[in-house]
């Protein structure tokens, strides 16, 4: 088979499976795991698909932005998973940190459901409407400018009261995630408030439905890390997930 048959069966199975293992593309073409990594080479820089250790994944694509009120319907079931398992993470008593978006609903509606006792910092206004009526929390909202797309506040104010605050575990809800792009989303102006939310924090959770994985919004959050906990549903393909973990990252 011609080095050029052979790249475009490759990226078409990777189309297909959403991911290859190099071993098994050795094995499949009867080449050196050399040759694999040549081929894999060329059709990055050729934008077909993504390197990672072992193997190879389908390019990153955009994800498509979506105003506020329609991701509230957008997986509601598959956030309401997510909001059940990452309640499963927090202790009564801890303090922690609540991203915007629509997840942040999830998490605020679950949080009412299994705790009696925490301190909760967000800039999320419907975050901040769910959970201030219960007096045994510790509500603290961090407002500033007030986005009325996104339903969040921002800018100097905000983020000057984030920089004073330290939480025991942070929720972060980006609208891709990528082994390449890192962690992505698309309102410029809750970028810095989002990497806050990360830096002041002893531990970091990305909750991202399996929809955001392996795409790619228009501006960078933060790198991923292997420190960071990333939580989905199980409708992330099984390739995807045992890559990510052949990195060392903790999908849960």
């Amino acid at each position: 088979m011609l080095a050029k048959e052979r790249q475009r069966c490759i990226c078409e199975l990777i189309n297909n499976n959403g991911s290859a293992k190099s071993m098994e593309l050795m094995e499949l073409f009867d080449v050196s795991l050399e040759t694999i990594r040549k081929d894999l080479l060329i059709l990055e820089r050729q934008g077909a698909l993504t390197r990672v250790h072992g193997g190879a994944i389908k390019a990153d694509r955009i994800k498509p932005f979506y105003a506020f009120q329609q991701r509230i319907t957008e997986n509601g079931e598959q956030k309401e998973k997510l909001a059940q398992k990452a309640v499963e993470f927090i202790a009564e008593g801890d303090v922690i940190g609540i991203d915007t978006g629509s997840t942040a609903l999830f998490l605020a509606a679950a949080l009412k459901e299994r705790f009696s006792e925490l301190t909760i910092i967000t800039h999320s206004l419907d975050a901040f409407n769910e959970l201030h009526g219960v007096k045994s929390f510790k509500v603290i909202l961090c407002g500033g400018q007030f986005s009325e797309d996104e339903r969040a506040f921002y800018g100097a104010l905000t983020l000057n009261m984030l920089e004073n605050l330290h939480m025991n575990k942070v929720f972060v809800f980006p609208t891709g995630i990528s082994l390449e792009s890192g962690l992505t989303d698309y309102q410029y102006d809750l970028l810095p408030i989002q990497k806050q939310y990360i830096t002041s924090a002893e531990s970091v959770y990305i909750l991202a439905d399996s929809s955001k994985f392996q795409k790619k919004a228009l501006y960078r959050i933060f790198e991923m890390k292997r420190a960071f906990t990333y939580v989905t549903d199980d409708g992330l393909p099984d390739e995807i997930k045992e890559l990510y973990k052949e990195n060392q990252y903790n999908i849960i």
